[in-house]
């Protein structure tokens, strides 16, 4: 899209919106604009739904999420240059906080922490699902330097995850990134790494914990950092600031992270990341059905990341995601309504937009289709329920894992590579199917654009 559209696009939106005065704050994730307002009810939904360039619009928790699509990076720049806003930054200092919804304010930062890190992690996974698809095939000499140098860029993805987890939340807890990127650089030092066994710091008896990969020590650690921040700000004088405050977060946030917070939270996540896997695996075809019938819903309201964090702590702890899979199956599922759909309607018009929103959704980018052709018709909604269900169900019942992040099924299909690869595409084509068959027996009503 060309420069002009993107200014048009912006001045549409932001006149829809109420104004500049009236968006506190505004980030973006994968095809959202996320509008965060003074007041709701300036705001024109119906009129953001019409702006030329749009997919759509939903209100989530109060936030306004305006579907631009997979562009939505190369507009957020001259949204911010339109409206005169800063990235991911509140403009409203009278803005109330404690008001917004905290559901809301949850998902917001989940968002906002994980989003910028799944360009690496979803780089690191596909290749890593190529090198294993290589090692299955047997035509590759695992041995040899160049295999080992590609596996390791595969690894570094996710190696060094809490440095990226840490620049994020940083910036989410208004800390100096590079501040936070030190605290994680403490916990992945080769000093401390190298620890046989628990050392003592000042009386203290610091223990000896693995934290590559792992997400959320480094996450809890940057908030506790920013706390102290807060803090030594509050009693040094501004003139000595810049000098002593870095100082006073890192010696107490450091001792804090390595005796307390590390441990503790490490403990705690891989706790909670087992009972999923467990509650995964007693579970297994009915609680996967029952996922792949929600996640479209998920991801209709804006809720699919606080799935992330999850993923994300299997990866560190198992070394695959048990639920991407589950996510493939739903994503397959809102393909095939949009392909049914693009099949049934009458409307020439409408059947291109339902057909290129079924390519968009198999490739694993779904909004197009939730929010331009599902969410009009509505009755549709029924088969990607039942196809997400029965897809997901297959996936849970021979344990389809995933070996990272990325969109699914196609953009991410090299994720799914190995001796379970055939199920996958099994799953994935019964959730097509499926779907496709209950679109058509419920029907729906046309539209006229």
């Amino acid at each position: 899209m060309a420069n002009e559209k993107y200014t048009a696009l912006a001045n549409g939106i932001l006149e829809a919106a109420g104004g500049a005065d009236n968006i506190a704050k505004v980030s973006h994730c994968f095809t959202r604009l996320r509008l965060d307002l003074v007041d709701l009810e300036k705001c024109d939904v119906e009129a953001l739904k019409q702006v030329k360039g749009t997919k759509g619009c939903v209100v989530n928790n109060g936030q306004v999420q305006v579907i631009i699509g997979t562009e939505v990076e190369d507009f957020y720049p001259e949204f911010l240059k339109v409206s005169g806003k800063k990235a991911e930054a509140v403009v409203d200092e009278n803005l109330d906080e404690k008001k917004e919804n905290l559901v809301n304010r949850i998902i917001n930062s989940i968002a906002q922490i994980f989003i910028p890190t799944f360009p690496a992690l979803a780089a690191g996974g596909l290749l890593k699902g190529l090198l294993v698809a290589l090692m299955f095939s047997g035509k590759v000499d695992t041995t040899t330097g160049t295999f080992n140098m590609l596996m390791m860029f595969s690894d570094a993805a996710f190696y060094f995850l809490p440095f990226y987890l840490a620049y994020t939340t940083a910036q989410v807890f208004k800390i100096k990134p590079v501040m936070a990127m030190v605290l994680a650089g403490v916990i992945l030092h080769p000093t401390y790494t190298g620890l046989a066994e628990a050392t003592n710091f000042l009386g203290l008896n610091i223990p000896v914990v693995d934290y590559s990969s792992t997400v959320f020590p480094i996450i809890i650690g940057v908030i506790v950092m920013s706390y102290i921040d807060k803090f030594a700000r509050k009693i040094i004088p501004n003139s000595f600031a810049g000098i002593f405050v870095p100082l006073i977060d890192l010696l107490i946030a450091a001792p804090i992270m390595l005796v307390v917070v590390g441990p503790l939270v490490n403990t705690l996540s891989t706790v909670i990341g087992t009972a999923v896997i467990n509650l995964y695996e007693a579970t297994g075809a009915i609680g996967g059905a029952v996922f792949g019938a929600l996640y479209p819903v998920l991801v209709f309201f804006g809720l699919h990341h606080a799935v992330v964090p999850v993923e994300l702590q299997s990866l560190a702890t198992l070394g695959y995601d048990p639920l991407l899979a589950l996510c493939a199956a739903a994503n397959a599922a809102v393909a095939g309504a949009a392909l049914m759909v693009a099949i049934d309607s009458k409307n020439k018009e409408f059947k291109g937009l339902s057909f290129s929103s079924a390519i968009s959704s198999i490739i694993g980018i779904t909004e197009p289709t939730l929010y331009g052709v599902l969410g009009i018709l509505k009755r549709p909604f029924a088969g990607v329920v039942v196809g997400g269900a029965v897809g997901a169900a297959i996936m849970a019942a021979f344990k389809v894992y995933g070996l990272g992040i990325g969109p699914v099924p196609l953009a991410g299909i090299a994720l799914f590579f190995g001796e379970k690869f055939p199920i996958f595409l099994i799953g994935i084509a019964v959730s097509v199917i499926v779907s496709m068959v209950v679109t058509h027996i419920v029907k729906f009503e046309d539209v006229e654009l």
